[in-house]
């Protein structure tokens, strides 16, 4: 519903106050502090506008922070003004930009790029997982089974890097491109070159096209270069009903892109509804704040996850970089509810990480002077694997399990001043894959790469080598993987070296089994293609 109000008519039908506020770029925004609705009408509101959720695609498309624990009998949301400003002021960043923290991390130029086993503790390459992992170099490319890699503008490849990085890494790849979509007026720009607006895509496709080659990479680019896209974006491209049945991005302009764009230089065509055929596996190594969004806006996109799940697709997505912290190590003070510097606070999980009908994928290394026969450890350099429990949602029932097991046996020396230690609810990430000192090459340059992004196109380009198996034998894709690795947790490597710093403290720490830095462990890929392939 919208409607026309005076000031005063909407702060006594909201109990609020409503502010003017100016951001250091000149944008002016009306907002309150908080408001309040009656207790019975919570089920049928989502999300009022404009109320205590900052216009901040000016720098940033996140809105302000907010609870999401909604007592009875009033829905208080309690909104903080400095909360709301530090989010306006310190963006973490639109998805794809310079200013995403989601993107990967760069580390040191490399001079001379090595394809051999021996320097696989301080440069990854293609050799050195399928090493790992024990997977062989893929050689067959299956009809309806391209591998989905999805980015968000302005972030884009260069053609010249992936010859570049080809030419060294997998020859008989040189000149070869990914199959491109353009969502919603995408493009893949050329004008903006730096590691901060090519690295992510950059480090996604190198080593995806790679692994998977002779098979096709799909790029699904989201977002023109003004308004931007989002998860639910992307979403709407894969399912035309999405943009308008409960829940559609329509409902909240602050987080998803609005098209047409009428913005100056937008896209001004209609929003790409279910114009896009989705693959059988779909890696994003994007990734923001669960607590940046509200429950239900959550929730409704994560019922979209599990639809594409019924469908037999497999939905991957990076946990974050930061350990326990959030995005760009914020955690969460305990007393205001604002985010704080990272030096202490409430651990902050990621989304969609934390969906249940996801595969959230965290990070590992090889330990200095270690082979690619020794056992990783987890990310400790550079990155730290994200990793937590949920404040949203409850734990599936596929992994009640290995979080009982968890808490019985390994109990972290935290309680609830720190995390969501009720063991009701959601744990991730689900499994991990190396995510440090990657070899890319960015803006005719190689140099290193650290990230979870590193990690989630590696595992999903596994699953879809699996993926290529099983359809050549007459079977479908294997579609939502968590059910079946968390009933077979021998196909996966454990992590038992290892935490996720963050917050001020050593965060979680890799157990034997199940745990909230890397999950249920890395891919054995022999041992992952036995299970499957036994499968219907």
């Amino acid at each position: 519903m919208t409607f026309n109000t005076t000031v005063s008519e909407a702060e006594k039908l909201l109990q609020t106050k409503y502010h003017m506020y100016k951001h250091e770029m000149g944008h002016n925004h009306i907002a309150c502090e908080e408001y309040s609705i009656p207790s019975h009408l919570t089920d049928h509101i989502d999300i009022v506008t404009p109320t205590v959720h900052f216009d901040t695609r000016i720098g940033s498309p996140r809105q302000a922070q907010h609870s999401t624990h909604l007592p009875a009998p009033i829905l208080d949301l309690n909104k903080r003004v400095e909360m709301a400003k530090r989010e306006a002021l310190q963006p973490h960043g639109l998805l794809g930009s310079p200013e995403d923290a989601s993107n990967p991390k760069k580390g040191t130029d490399v001079k001379n790029a090595l394809m051999t086993l021996e320097n696989c503790d301080t440069m990854i390459t293609p050799v050195c997982l399928q090493a790992l992992y024990n997977a062989p170099p893929n050689s067959m490319a299956v009809q309806n089974n391209s591998l989905g890699v999805v980015e968000y503008t302005p972030q884009a490849f260069l053609q010249s890097d992936l010859n570049m990085y080809f030419k060294q890494f997998s020859p008989q790849q040189d000149g070869v491109s990914p199959d491109t979509k353009l969502i919603d007026g995408a493009t893949i720009q050329t004008k903006n070159q730096s590691f901060s607006f090519n690295g992510e895509s950059a480090l996604d496709l190198e080593f995806a096209m790679s692994l998977i080659f002779p098979q096709q990479v799909t790029l699904y680019q989201v977002g023109d270069l003004v308004n931007g896209g989002s998860f639910n974006n992307f979403l709407d491209a894969l399912d035309g009903s999405y943009c308008t049945f409960k829940g559609g991005d329509s409902k909240d302009p602050n987080i998803d892109g609005q098209y047409p764009d009428t913005l100056p230089g937008g896209f001004q065509g209609p929003e790409n509804c279910g114009s896009v055929t989705t693959t059988n596996v779909i890696s994003t190594s994007y990734s923001s704040n669960e607590a940046d969004l509200t429950a239900k806006y959550e929730q409704r996109q994560c019922l979209e996850y599990m639809k594409l799940g019924l469908q037999g697709v497999s939905i991957l997505y990076s946990s974050g970089d930061f350990g326990v912290a959030g995005s760009s190590g914020q955690c969460i003070n305990a007393v205001t509810g604002a985010y704080n510097n990272g030096s202490d606070g409430l651990f902050n999980p990621s989304f969609p990480g934390t969906c249940p009908y996801i595969t959230s994928v965290g990070a590992t290394q090889v330990l200095n002077g270690s082979t690619v026969r020794s056992p990783e450890s987890a990310a400790e350099r550079v990155i730290f694997s994200g990793g937590g429990f949920s404040n949203v949602f409850p734990i599936p029932s596929y992994q009640k399990s290995a979080i009982a097991t968890y808490f019985s046996q390994h109990a972290p020396p935290y309680g609830a001043e720190r995390f969501n230690n009720s063991q009701n609810v959601r744990g991730y990430p689900d499994v991990s894959a190396n995510g440090v000192n990657y070899v890319v090459a960015v803006d005719g340059q190689f140099s290193l790469a650290f990230g979870t992004s590193a990690s989630c196109p590696t595992f999903a380009s596994l699953v879809n080598m699996i993926n290529a198996q099983r359809l050549n034998a007459k079977k479908p894709p294997v579609g939502f993987l968590n059910p079946t690795l968390y009933s077979n947790p021998q196909v996966l490597n454990d992590i038992t070296v290892g935490g996720n710093h963050g917050c001020g403290t050593k965060g979680f720490t890799s157990v034997e089994g199940w745990d909230p830095v890397t999950g249920l462990g890395t891919p054995n890929f022999p041992a992952m293609l036995d299970l499957f392939m036994r499968l219907p």
